[in-house]
C-alpha cells in the first residue's frame, strides 16, 4: 500500500525508523514506521513529504500472569519517494 506522509521527527543515524503524520488523517496524529533502510542516509529530514510503500506486521504479546493478549502493529516500510522538501533538492 503507498501512503503519502509528512515526517514531524528528525531522523537519526542510529535509527531505522521515522515518524511521519499520514496526508489526510483529520486528527494529524503521529505514527512510526519502521524502515528497512536507514531514513537519515536516505537525506529524509523533519518536514519532508514521502511517498511510503507500506506493509504490515503484528506481534502478539501474551502477559503470564493473566494470560491476557495485546496485540502491536508495526507499519513498515521497505521503499520512500520523496514528493516536497521545503529545503530545496537534494544531490
Amino acid at each position: 500500500m503507498k501512503l503519502k506522509a509528512t515526517i514531524v521527527d528528525e531522523t537519526s543515524p542510529d535509527h531505522n525508523s521515522v515518524i511521519v503524520s499520514f496526508e489526510g488523517d483529520k486528527n494529524k496524529k503521529h505514527f512510526e514506521i519502521k524502515c528497512d533502510f536507514n531514513p537519515y542516509v536516505h537525506k529524509m529530514r523533519k518536514w519532508d513529504s514521502w511517498e511510503f510503500s507500506i506493509t504490515w506486521d503484528s506481534e502478539i504479546y501474551t502477559d503470564k500472569k493473566t494470560g491476557e493478549k495485546s496485540y502491536f502493529t508495526y507499519l513498515i516500510c521497505q521503499r520512500a519517494v520523496e514528493i516536497n522538501s521545503p529545503y530545496g533538492k537534494k544531490d
